[in-house]
C-alpha cells in the first residue's frame, strides 16, 4: 500500500460520518469488553480542519493498558462522539493520509502526505480523524506502512535511547551499548541505529532451544554486533574470561538499555564502564530494578527512567527530530521494515459491517504472538 497523490482538496468528497472504536469505562480482566464502535458526525468544521483517513494502526501493550485503566497516561473522555456518556477513541499510534486541508490557509502538508500524530492520546482506532493545526502532525513519507504505523513508539523510542543521552559516541573508538530483551521491536531498531552510527551493540536474549539461529538473525539481519544468552549474562566466569574476547581491546560500554528488570537489569549494569548510564524503559519480568551498591559508589553508575510519552509531552520537537532522522536512516537502507515481525489484520472499509470491524480489533487484542497491525483497505 502506498500514499496516492490527490490533486484536489476533495471538499466535495469529505466524509459525513466517522467510524471510531471507543470506550467509556475500563476493565482489567477483559479490556476488549469495554470497546464499542460508534458512528457519528464530527462537531468541527471539516473545511477548516486537516482531515486524514487512517491507513493502519497497531495494537500496542500501552493501548491495552489504557483500556484496562492501569496506564499512567489516559485520554480525556468527552461527548464529542455523540455518546450517552463521556468516551475516548482507543489507540495511541497509527499512520494517516491527508485528504483535505483547511480552506484559505497555508499548510506545510499536501494532499496525499502520510502523517502520524506527534502527541499520544489522540485516538487512532478510527477510519477518519481531524486535526486543527500542522504542529499536531509530522510527515512520514518514504516509509512503508508497517514502519510508518509503528515509528511513533518503537522507532522514536529506539532513536532517542541511542542518541539523546550519550553525546560522545565515537565510531573510531571501541564504543558499545548493551541491552536486554534483544528480540523486541525496540531492541531491533536500536541495533540498526547503533550500527549506522558506528556503535557496537551487545544484545541479551532469553535462553532457548534455537538460540544460535535467533542470535544469527539478530546479528546478520538486524545489525547486533554480538548476542549472548541470559545465562551467559549472569555467569561470572563468562563475563570474566569469554566476554572480553567478544568486546575487543579497550571497550567503552557507555550505555545499558533495560526493558526487563530483575536480575537481568543488574547483570547488564555490571558491564558498564565507570560513569556509565542505564536507561530503564520497560519491565517485562515485572521484577524491580535491583542494582548493586558498589556500582553507584565505585563506578559512578547513573540509572534513569525513559518514557517516550513524557519526553514528547515536555519537548514535542524531540519527536519531530526523531521521526525525521529515522526516515533518513530508513531511506538510506540502514533500517529495515518490521513487516516480518507483524501480523496484518485487514479492515475492508467498504465491505465490513460495524460488528466485523469490532470483532477484528478484539481478536487482535486477545490473540498472542507477534504484534497485530490493523490495515484499512480503501479500494
Amino acid at each position: 500500500m502506498s500514499g496516492v497523490r490527490i490533486t484536489k482538496r476533495m471538499a466535495s468528497k469529505l466524509p459525513t460520518t466517522f467510524k471510531s472504536i471507543i470506550y467509556s469505562n475500563h476493565n482489567l480482566e477483559d479490556c476488549s469488553s469495554v470497546l464499542s464502535l460508534q458512528n457519528y458526525q464530527p462537531k468541527q468544521n471539516l473545511s477548516k480542519s486537516i482531515v486524514v483517513r487512517t491507513l493502519a494502526f497497531p495494537i500496542n501493550p500501552s493501548d491495552i493498558n489504557q483500556l484496562q485503566g492501569v496506564y499512567p497516561s489516559l485520554p480525556d473522555k468527552t461527548y464529542d462522539y455523540s455518546t450517552s456518556e463521556p468516551s475516548a477513541i482507543a489507540g495511541n499510534e497509527g499512520v494517516f493520509e491527508v485528504i483535505s486541508l483547511p480552506e484559505n490557509k497555508s499548510s506545510s502538508f499536501k494532499i496525499g502526505d502520510w502523517v502520524i500524530p506527534i502527541r499520544s492520546n489522540q485516538g487512532t482506532w478510527s477510519n477518519y480523524r481531524l486535526f486543527d493545526r500542522d504542529n499536531e502532525l509530522v510527515k512520514v513519507n518514504g516509509l512503508d506502512i508497517y514502519t510508518a504505523a509503528t515509528v511513533g513508539v518503537n522507532g522514536c523510542t529506539a532513536y532517542q535511547l541511542v542518541n539523546d543521552y550519550i553525546k560522545d559516541w565515537n565510531p573510531k573508538e571501541n564504543d558499545w551499548l548493551v541491552q536486554n530483551a534483544g528480540t523486541s521491536g525496540v531492541s531491533k531498531f536500536v541495533t540498526q541505529i547503533a550500527k549506522a552510527k558506528g556503535i557496537n551493540s551487545l544484545s541479551v536474549i532469553r535462553d532457548r532451544d534455537n538460540f544460535e539461529e535467533v542470535a544469527k538473525t539478530l546479528e546478520e539481519k538486524f545489525g547486533a554486533t554480538k548476542v549472548i544468552s541470559e545465562s551467559q549474562n549472569y555467569d561470572k566466569e563468562f563475563n570474566k574470561t569469554i566476554l572480553p574476547k567478544f568486546l575487543g581491546p579497550n571497550p567503552n560500554i557507555k550505555l545499558a538499555l533495560n526493558s526487563v528488570g530483575g536480575k537481568s537489569s543488574g547483570a547488564i549494569a555490571r558491564k558498564l564502564q565507570r560513569d556509565g548510564l542505564m536507561l530503564t524503559y520497560g519491565g517485562m519480568s515485572k521484577q524491580p530494578v535491583t542494582l548493586p551498591t558498589s556500582l553507584h559508589i565505585f563506578k559512578g553508575l547513573t540509572s534513569k527512567g525513559f518514557w517516550i510519552t513524557d519526553n514528547v509531552k515536555r519537548n514535542p520537537e524531540s519527536k519531530i527530530e526523531a521521526v525525521h532522522e529515522f526516515v533518513k536512516l530508513y531511506t538510506n537502507g540502514d533500517i529495515i521494515s518490521p513487516k516480518d515481525e507483524i501480523i496484518p489484520l485487514t479492515w475492508d472499509v467498504k465491505k465490513f459491517t460495524d460488528e466485523q470491524v469490532l470483532d477484528l480489533v478484539k481478536d487482535g487484542i486477545n490473540s498472542t504472538g507477534k504484534k497485530k497491525l490493523v490495515v484499512l483497505n480503501w479500494d
